[in-house]
């Protein structure tokens, strides 16, 4: 899932809400470099470049390669991370 899929998914209650959502995940995300290493190492991976931040019900996975975030995936809480979605390098 992407930010756009699941701020989809929140608006067909409320366009309201999602549109608060997708600001406050885009705030989270946006402040991943002033503090990069506050989100924790995935724990079902176990590899210190993927972190996470759990905002919500949602996990944002990112890394940080020479110097730059990118973030990986966002996707429910509830749900383990498919490394066979990721690229490390």
């Amino acid at each position: 899932m992407d930010i756009q899929d699941i701020t989809e998914y929140i608006a067909r209650d409320s366009i309201e809400n999602a549109t608060l959502f997708a600001d406050e995940l885009l705030e989270v995300c946006r402040s991943i470099p002033d503090f990069p290493e506050r989100g924790r190492i995935v724990p079902e991976v176990g590899h210190p470049q993927l972190r996470e931040i759990i905002y919500k019900n949602y996990r944002l996975v990112y890394t940080v390669r020479k110097g730059e975030i990118y973030i990986l995936q966002v996707f429910n809480a509830a749900r383990l991370l498919r490394m066979q979605d990721i690229k490390l390098e």
